[in-house]
């Protein structure tokens, strides 16, 4: 195999370049999987090193909040204290034992930290979402998903907590955004919380253990050091090569193969074309944000 023909076709057979044939195709793919498994392992051998750095305000995400809200003619929610505690303790938990879920390996609930915070409520709900760059980005978020949209437009709600914590989950550094509403009241009658558009009611005589009283007392924002390689960027940044690429290898190509009076488009074109359109939906999709 020559050099040259690595980016233009043979010259004898007019077999496509080798990096936009099928095996070109593949060793792209299989370069995408190494990064990803090449991340996987460094952030759990070197802990906080990769990671996103975002930019989000707990007042900034109830102002977009109270926006969305008004938009619908629902009145604004105030916040409260307790429910902050609340959702700070819910965020530390999670970094703590190393889960994304509302509901914690060790079986704490949502409730749990509502109720730790001292916080009686009848009707309550949580939102959770992990590594967005912005404030706006987070609550757009929350507004394109149905389930986390209803907690967000809930006329029942009078009042919200936020948490915005950085940390270390699963090797990466990361931003982790705990949204708690709520309406109290002195005496709560059968109190449920909205999860994932599920209304659960809290259990009768449900006792919050002293675990979770002290993980809300004393749950505080930690410093952390600015992680050192995002790799959503290097993801990013990889694809645009690898399919600035493959389009241009098409194009040279089309142009040689012009200029020696063939024309043709065959299976192989076709794959190289779906490959770009996909890849190139991708890459402006991706994102690594998360809502739960």
């Amino acid at each position: 195999m020559k050099f040259r023909h690595l980016f233009i076709p043979h010259t004898e057979t007019h077999q496509k370049a080798h990096l936009i044939s099928w095996h070109g195709l593949v060793i792209y793919i299989l370069l995408f999987i190494l990064l990803q498994v090449g991340f996987s392992i460094f952030g759990y051998t070197n802990p906080g090193v990769l990671g996103v750095d975002s930019n989000i305000d707990q007042k900034s995400v109830i102002e977009f909040t109270n926006e969305e809200r008004q938009k619908m003619g629902l009145a604004p929610l105030s916040e409260n204290l307790s429910l902050d505690k609340a959702a700070q303790a819910k965020a530390a938990n999670m970094f703590s034992e190393n889960y994304w879920a509302h509901f914690a390996p060790s079986g704490k609930t949502p409730w749990d930290f509502i109720q730790g915070s001292g916080y009686r409520f009848s009707y309550a709900g949580e939102n959770l979402a992990k590594n967005f760059y912005t404030s706006d980005d987070v609550v757009k978020a929350w507004m394109n998903s149905p389930s986390h949209k209803e907690n967000i437009m809930n006329p029942k709600y009078k009042e919200i907590g936020i948490a915005v914590v950085d940390g270390v989950l699963n090797g990466q550094k990361t931003t982790l955004v705990v949204q708690m509403f709520g309406t109290s009241t002195v005496l709560a009658q059968a109190p449920s919380v909205n999860i994932n558009g599920q209304n659960i009611a809290v259990p009768e005589n449900h006792q919050v253990s002293p675990e979770v009283s002290h993980l809300v007392a004393s749950a505080q924002t930690q410093k952390i050091s600015p992680s050192v390689v995002n790799p959503y960027a290097v993801y990013k940044t990889v694809g645009i090569a690898v399919l600035s690429l493959v389009g241009f290898l098409l194009i040279v190509d089309f142009m040689v193969l012009k200029r020696r009076g063939i024309y043709r488009f065959s299976s192989h074109h076709f794959a190289s074309l779906s490959f770009l359109t996909a890849g190139t939906v991708s890459i402006i999709g991706m994102n690594p944000g998360a809502v739960l």
